[in-house]
């Protein structure tokens, strides 16, 4: 809450009274009709184009002065007027100077002419120098008859020819890109798999020790050694296949006609998994689980005995 305060302020007496701007049209007219004014602008670089397109825009009367009219012409819209230094300066009042201070020398010629106008420096100084006086200093020393503001401090040639945006509308969302997210997604998955497989190649690692293998009976050990050992083979292929993507079909991997080192690495193991696939089928798997249990023909083993062809079968020495 606003508190105010219950003394009375009194206004200043004299010309304090007055407002700074007088309203010499009439109380219900604006000071300034912008449609009305002819506005210059001297010099016809970046600057001065995207200021030019902003005036034409708000509906002012632009004169470009220019050092050479002809060849600059095309680069301003049909609104504006492009003509010479001197005739730019004497059609307008308030007038930016759109030039480097290197070349404020130049408007020395011109200080009758702009004699009593409103000049209007843009240009900003690429070192920060306190020993020496600014841009606009420097133009009032050369025109001294003249009213020398300064502008456009931190406003570049292309921010004014730009619309000005919202905060959310200029920070790029990563969203928008289909190769981000799938680059994102496909990391997690990469990482993902890539600490699977260690941790399942570790396991078997661990069983493989005499020490830690005759602790377990043949069915752990035969499940750790088979079974996880093709889940642990098919994640670390998989690790890779996520790690390579889309490199594998991309022209540009292949130098010296050589497949690039990930697709090198995929073939034994892929060769092994295949194998061990094809040992899984119905009728290979069978026969394999017979062999494992000693049977090789049939469900039932023929013990055969062996025939004696020796003549002294029936002696015996006791």
């Amino acid at each position: 809450m606003l508190f105010i305060p219950s003394y009375s302020v009194r206004m200043p007496k004299g010309e304090m009274r007055k407002p700074l701007l007088g309203d010499l049209r009439g109380p219900n007219q604006p000071l300034c009709d912008l449609g009305s004014r002819t506005v210059g602008i001297l010099g016809s670089g970046d600057f001065s184009r995207s200021l030019a397109w902003r005036l034409v825009a708000s509906g002012v009367r632009v004169v470009v002065g220019s050092r050479n009219p002809k060849r600059s012409t095309g680069l301003f819209p049909e609104e504006v007027e492009v003509t010479s230094h001197q005739e730019a300066s004497a059609q307008a009042h308030v007038i930016f100077i759109a030039l480097f201070p290197e070349h404020y020398s130049t408007l020395v010629s011109l200080k009758g002419v702009l004699a009593g106008k409103v000049l209007v420096d843009v240009s900003n100084s690429l070192k920060l120098n306190h020993d020496r006086p600014s841009n606009a200093e420097l133009l009032a020393t050369v025109l001294p008859e003249s009213t020398v503001v300064k502008g456009f401090n931190v406003v570049s040639a292309w921010a004014l020819l730009n619309r000005p945006h919202d905060g959310n509308k200029q920070v790029k969302e990563g969203k928008e890109n289909s190769w981000v997210e799938e680059e994102v997604w496909r990391m997690e998955l990469y990482v993902s798999l890539g600490i699977l497989a260690l941790g399942l190649l570790s396991l078997l690692a661990v069983t493989s020790l005499p020490s830690l293998g005759n602790s377990l009976n043949w069915r752990e050990f035969s499940f750790i050694q088979s079974k996880l050992g093709c889940v642990a083979l098919t994640v670390a292929i998989l690790h890779t296949l996520m790690f390579g993507w889309g490199r594998a079909f991309d022209k540009t991997q292949y130098r010296f006609y050589l497949p690039p080192t990930f697709v090198l690495v995929l073939i034994l193991p892929c060769v092994v998994l295949v194998a061990r696939l094809s040992l899984a089928l119905p009728y290979v798997s069978h026969r394999l689980e017979r062999i494992r249990r000693g049977w090789e023909v049939g469900p039932w083993v023929h013990f055969q005995q062996q025939e004696c062809h020796s003549s002294l079968e029936g002696v015996s020495t006791v």
